[in-house]
């Protein structure tokens, strides 16, 4: 009698992690997941799965952690290719976030080299940043560069460009730039109707200007259940308290501490009921990806006695974002519940490893998979071959390799032209390190061409390929421009994809956070 096939789908077996908002933080069990990304079902034991993926394989990863992708809910992923920035020049903290940009060193540091590959390897540049993300379990990130056409089928889920293939790529809505009235206005009147908008608010120092934005933002009617305000440092605590529908916080701890030697109220806005999210922000001022940026909110709370506990951190990059993001995606994400998009990460971690403790401490050696939409990602050789497997033929190549810290991991990469052609990362990083050695060469190939972008916004003629603004920190320009002679403009090594001892080393000394950051080392020894 012929074995009975399966429908599409796959199961992972290992300890579950679903972030319900009851039950057991684990328990040993499967997530069922369909050929359409989406989870069938979440069963304890070996329980027998859903009728719909009878005989459907099981990958096994013993005692590791099976939990939701990680959710990135601030981010620039088009500097993330940088070391940490400081001006040498500055001996206080920032104002707020109009002063930094006009730092001696900030457009040669900052913006040139970013404008050099966003212009010449568009394409390399996302592919870097975004696996510099999964390598952290992100598999939603915010902040994808402005682009001149749609950008379906990358590596990680684009909060700004998810359409779930409606088209309608206003779902979710963002500012970088401090908006007018009337454009707060507009935005107001596109939440009610369902969208959402991610809006830089109040980033400063107590007692700045620019906490004046909080108070356009209420009253252009902003103050909506949809509504996300990244960082609002400089909003005092009793303010959290108008916000009567309330919304979100995205909370970057390590950068609001760079630039500003404070960070965002965060008992006040979780008093306030504001649901606090956690964001990496970029790689100038930031940690490397939200997995990092979860042990920054660890060392905030201890040292400034918040009291927040492991699962409080776990939620701000898995549930609270995700809940969020439900709002205006109608699906949801960082939960592992029937219905829920199949974004998943699996940790390794001891049979009695501490669910949300294991978490908040893991680095990116700990990462064993990483699946987005279902389909497996990312991960250890063996493991991402078998999910593969598993999962189904879907014309994904065979995995490439790419080193992440000490070791060899496997990632599915194709070409995002076709999105099907074989991509290695070492053709990503060739390229990269072409534009890197001779960006004047590349940068003036790239205009010729008429891929760069001008003051008047992104040019969708299809055969100029793909094209890609800087959304910081003016919008669809470089501060100041390029200089007149390319000549300078020099391109920094590109940084690793991990905590590693040089990153951590270039926290030391510099930056306003008193040392306190200085803390992340007892995470990477």
């Amino acid at each position: 009698m012929p074995k009975e096939a399966h429908m599409s789908g796959w199961a992972i077996h290992g300890r579950i992690v679903t972030m319900a908002d009851d039950g057991p933080a684990a328990f040993s069990g499967r997530v069922w997941v369909r050929d359409d990304g989406t989870i069938a079902a979440v069963t304890h034991g070996t329980a027998k799965g859903p009728a719909e993926l009878k005989g459907a394989p099981v990958v096994d990863v013993g005692h590791s952690l099976v939990l939701p992708g990680l959710v990135d809910l601030h981010n620039h992923l088009a500097y993330d290719t940088l070391p940490l920035w400081a001006e040498p020049t500055r001996a206080t903290p920032w104002a707020h976030h109009d002063a930094w940009p006009r730092a001696a060193s900030y457009a040669a540091s900052t913006t040139w080299p970013a404008y050099a590959f966003i212009t010449a390897c568009p394409a390399e540049l996302l592919a870097y940043v975004e696996v510099k993300a999964l390598v952290g379990g992100t598999t939603s990130t915010q902040g994808s560069p402005p682009s001149n056409r749609p950008r379906d089928g990358w590596l990680v889920r684009n909060v700004d460009d998810e359409s779930f293939g409606t088209g309608n790529r206003n779902l979710v809505l963002a500012s970088v730039l401090t908006a007018t009235p009337a454009v707060l206005a507009d935005r107001a009147n596109k939440m009610r109707a369902g969208s959402a908008f991610v809006y830089h608010c109040g980033e400063g120092q107590q007692g700045s200007v620019v906490a004046r934005e909080y108070d356009d933002a209420e009253a252009a009617g902003c103050l909506q259940p949809r509504f996300v305000a990244v960082h609002a440092t400089s909003v005092p605590a009793g303010r959290f308290a108008d916000w009567t529908d309330a919304g979100a916080v995205a909370w970057s701890p390590f950068s609001n501490l760079w630039l500003y030697g404070q960070t965002t109220d965060v008992p006040a806005a979780r008093a306030a009921g504001l649901s606090v999210c956690l964001g990496a922000d970029w790689a100038p001022s930031g940690s490397k990806n939200v997995l990092g940026e979860l042990k920054v909110a660890r060392l905030v709370s201890d040292h400034l006695g918040w009291g927040l506990t492991d699962e409080d951190l776990a939620r701000m990059v898995t549930s609270a974002p995700g809940d969020v993001l439900f709002r205006a995606w109608g699906r949801q994400v960082g939960r592992l519940e029937p219905g829920a998009l199949a974004d998943l990460l699996v940790l390794d971690a001891t049979a009695r490893a501490t669910p949300y403790r294991a978490l908040v401490r893991a680095t990116e050696d700990d990462v064993r998979l990483v699946a987005v939409a279902g389909r497996p990602a990312y991960g250890e050789p063996a493991l991402l071959t078998t999910a593969l497997a598993a999962a189904g033929p879907a014309g994904a190549p065979a995995p490439t390799t790419v080193r992440v810290g000490a070791r060899a991991m496997g990632l599915v990469l194709t070409d995002p032209t076709d999105g099907t052609t074989p991509w290695t990362w070492d053709q990503v990083v060739a390229r990269l390190e072409a534009v890197r050695v001779d960006p004047k060469h590349e940068i003036e190939v790239a205009q010729q061409r008429g891929s760069a972008f001008g003051a008047d916004g992104l040019d969708a003629t299809p055969d100029l390929g793909l094209q890609l603004a800087l959304d910081m920190p003016t919008g669809v320009g470089p501060v100041g421009g390029l200089p007149h002679d390319l000549g300078q403009v020099v391109v920094p090594p590109l940084q690793s994809l991990v905590h590693d001892a040089d990153w951590l080393a270039s926290v030391h000394g510099r930056g306003f956070h008193g040392g306190l950051l200085d803390g992340l080392g007892t995470f990477y020894g």
